[in-house]
Parts: C-alpha cells; structure tokens; sequence
C-alpha cells in the first residue's frame, strides 16, 4: 500500500510545478523573469535580505495592481463609453 503521505506530496509537487510552468508560459519565459531578478541585483549587493526584497516585490505588486492596473482599467471602461457615445452621435 502506498503510504498516504507520500500521495500528498506528490500531489503537491505536481501542483505547485504545473503552477510554475503555466507562469513561466504566460510570462514568456525564463528570460523575463530573468531579467526582473538582475534588476534587484543592486537590493542584494547592497545587502538586502531575500526575504526583505521579496516583501518589497509584493508591496510594489499590490500598489500596481490596486492602483496602477485599476486605473488603466477604468480608463479603457471610459474611453469605450466615450466612443460608444461618438458611434451613436454618429449614427444619429
């Protein structure tokens, strides 16, 4: 019998590689993310713990996405009402 726990791990394993390959899929590859990771060569040469410079990445992350990203999104919702409009003008 197979001891339940080793399942899991595998389980687990599986989950978490399927999970990175479809990232790495999506950012197109190693060499982007590559290239992000040399850019915080200057945080770690400077003497930054990894765990310190992973913080920082999250809280950069969720700024853009909560502020950033949002706006671009309610800007193309804005523009599209604004030409919608102009085609019914139009149209008119």
């Amino acid at each position: 019998m197979i001891d339940p726990k080793i399942t899991k791990d595998l389980d687990n394993y599986l989950t978490y590689h399927n999970k990175l390959k479809r990232m790495k899929e999506v950012m197109g590859g190693e060499y982007r993310m590559e290239m992000n990771v040399e850019s915080c060569r200057p945080l770690i040469e400077d003497g930054f713990d990894l765990s310190d410079i992973v913080e920082y990445f999250i809280l950069e992350l969720r700024d853009y996405t909560d502020n950033r990203y949002m706006d671009d999104l309610r800007r193309a919702k804005e523009i599209e009402a604004e030409e919608a409009l102009l085609k019914q003008t139009n149209d008119a």
